[in-house]
């Protein structure tokens, strides 16, 4: 604990704070507790969600013959590149909402912006030293340990203090970490019916996608993830 908050206090990243948090943390408590360990900034991923929302729309619109299954979890991705190979092509070619919000900070900021992201996720520690696009990732029950650490080292955290997110977060995408909020948010009037879609949030069920996918050409779209309920644990 105390590596990474020397980290946060030395660095004074800019939080990426996934919105799956009202299940660990009060709003706008978590903001107020991420500032006072030293985070200039706290963004929630819901913004990076509206951008690939956006570009999964233009993709589809320009591609409709091509049948996809959605990037975001990286349990999912590397499932699919070491269980089904022939099908790492479908991946979609659009990164997931941490490095789509940590490439935004950075160019908005200033590219030596320090990024922490937040998040229930043990995968995603293994994704960001995969991109090395994301500098540092906590879970949050990291993030409860760290509190806690904090506390005994005589930081004195004020919940009461008014706060709220820096400018970029997404009313409409709230949902992103539940299993096919993908679908769901997404524009996709015109663009794919219900038919052509087809939600998991199992590994097991990725396997009965795949094989959908395989016999019927009618299937568009996998919106996958890993954990049943999707990204909330």
């Amino acid at each position: 604990m105390q590596k990474l908050l020397e980290f946060i206090q030395t660095n004074k990243p800019v939080a990426l704070l996934a919105p799956s948090f009202p299940v660990d943390f009060e709003y706008p408590d978590i903001i107020n507790i991420l500032k006072w360990l030293g985070c200039e900034k706290v963004v929630e991923l819901t913004y990076a969600a509206k951008l690939i929302n956006n570009q999964y729309h233009e993709h589809f619109k320009n591609h409709p013959e091509h049948a996809r299954i959605c990037s975001n979890c990286p349990t999912i991705v590397q499932y699919i590149k070491n269980k089904f190979p022939e099908h790492r092509n479908k991946l979609m070619p659009i990164a997931s909402p941490m490095i789509i919000m940590s490439r935004f900070i950075k160019k908005q900021y200033w590219e030596n912006t320090k990024t922490l992201f937040v998040w229930p996720c043990l995968a995603k520690k293994i994704e960001a030293k995969m991109t090395w696009e994301v500098d540092e990732v906590i879970t949050f029950k990291e993030l409860t340990e760290l509190i806690e650490y904090a506390k005994t080292n005589g930081i004195t955290i004020d919940t009461k203090k008014e706060s709220d997110f820096n400018n970029f977060h997404n009313n409409s995408t709230k949902i992103y970490p539940l299993d096919g909020a993908v679908a769901q948010t997404m524009n996709r009037k015109d663009i794919l019916k219900d038919d052509q879609i087809i939600i998991t949030d199992w590994i097991p069920q990725t396997n009965e996608a795949i094989a959908k996918m395989e016999s019927d050409p009618n299937i568009k779209f996998l919106d996958l993830l890993s954990c049943p309920g999707g990204c909330i644990w």
